[in-house]
């Protein structure tokens, strides 16, 4: 028993270290430069999020492939910088650009039109909190479990949208700014399955996280 639970664990972080590894070679490759206006303006923490989150991609990846235990509290600070670090900067354009935010989540046609200021509004607030929670170990395991329910919320959203046939985009990271426009993607199966790692990692955080902020308390 103890050899075939060896097993599924190595054969785990196999498939998810190899996922997050190739993710973050892809975008590098892909990565174009950055137009030198980031460097003084509000939209330098998402230019920079865009240029970082590939390499925290590959370096978790990595991790996992050469042999870090999912049990090795080094990987979790990784998963948090992840998670912590995505989530603030899909917040930071939503923020700023409320109505922006409110016309790709009507996009989707999921929600009555009345009704679409409340998540536009709240929504992005939730995501910076939470994400900042994480990035500070801050009762990290309720920050998860808000996390790991706003991705499924995500997913589903992305699949509807896939089942109608709709070409928009997901509007993850804001649109209104040339930054947040920057790390804009399509709804489609490659955003569901970037999804799904985020979940994972969401997911690894909350299941093994020891802290005294449980969703009980």
């Amino acid at each position: 028993m103890e050899r075939f639970q060896s097993f599924g664990q190595l054969l785990l972080r196999l498939i998810i270290g190899s996922s997050f590894a190739f993710a973050g070679i892809v975008k590098i490759g892909a990565e174009q430069p950055k137009p030198p206006m980031f460097a003084m303006t509000a939209n330098l923490p998402i230019a920079l999020f865009g240029i970082a989150l590939p390499w925290i991609e590959l370096i978790c990846g990595i991790a996992l492939l050469i042999g870090l235990q999912l049990s090795d509290a080094r990987l979790r600070t990784l998963a948090k910088i992840l998670i912590g670090s995505i989530f603030i900067a899909a917040a930071i354009d939503k923020i700023a650009n409320p109505d922006a935010f409110a016309k790709s989540i009507n996009n989707f046609h999921l929600l009555p039109y009345g009704a679409l200021n409340i998540p536009a509004l709240i929504l992005p607030w939730v995501e910076l909190i939470s994400g900042a929670m994480l990035l500070f170990s801050y009762k990290e395991k309720a920050a998860s479990f808000l996390i790991s329910g706003m991705l499924i919320v995500f997913i589903i959203a992305i699949l509807t949208a896939i089942a109608r046939g709709y070409n928009i985009d997901c509007g993850c990271f804001g649109e209104s700014s040339p930054a947040a426009a920057a790390e804009v993607t399509k709804v489609g199966w490659a955003k569901v399955l970037e999804d799904a790692r985020w979940l994972l990692a969401s997911l690894f955080i909350f299941l093994t996280s020891n802290d005294s902020g449980s969703i009980e308390e």
